[in-house]
């Protein structure tokens, strides 16, 4: 199973919720957990579809994962994770760069919720985490 990053959010800062991100570019991965426990939200990073199965008990708020052109096994993993009991409430947010519109259409087709282009800003970033993570939440 994944680890949890919490640690590195600071002590005085309430978790916000659980993450998961998936992303090709282990660079790109650590910085993006590095912004998200910056603003109090617990990252699980997965790398492969099985990880991401490892996680469905797990409490988490939105998935983010990136559209890598070559890759069509994401758009795969997408689809059964919206077809799972729990998969089909989680927000899936899309990363994808500003050349792959395409893949951006066959993601949303597959169940992603919304989608970023690159390059973006932390803030932009955030701002569309907070809003899927409110209209993801399940009424009690």
């Amino acid at each position: 199973m994944q680890r949890l990053f919490k640690e590195d959010i600071p002590a005085d800062m309430a978790v916000k919720g659980n993450v998961i991100i998936s992303f090709k570019d282990d660079e790109v991965c650590d910085a993006l957990r590095k912004c998200l426990n910056d603003d109090g939200y617990g990252v699980y990073i997965c790398k492969t579809f099985e990880e991401f199965m490892e996680l469905e008990h797990v409490d988490v708020m939105c998935i983010v994962v990136d559209v890598t052109p070559g890759h069509a096994s994401t758009f795969h993993a997408i689809e059964i994770i919206k077809q799972t009991p729990v998969g089909m409430h989680i927000p899936i947010l899309v990363v994808a760069d500003v050349t792959s519109t395409g893949h951006v259409v066959r993601a949303l087709n597959a169940g992603a919720t919304d989608y970023i282009l690159q390059p973006y800003s932390n803030k932009e970033f955030l701002q569309r985490l907070a809003k899927l993570s409110e209209s993801g939440r399940r009424p009690a």
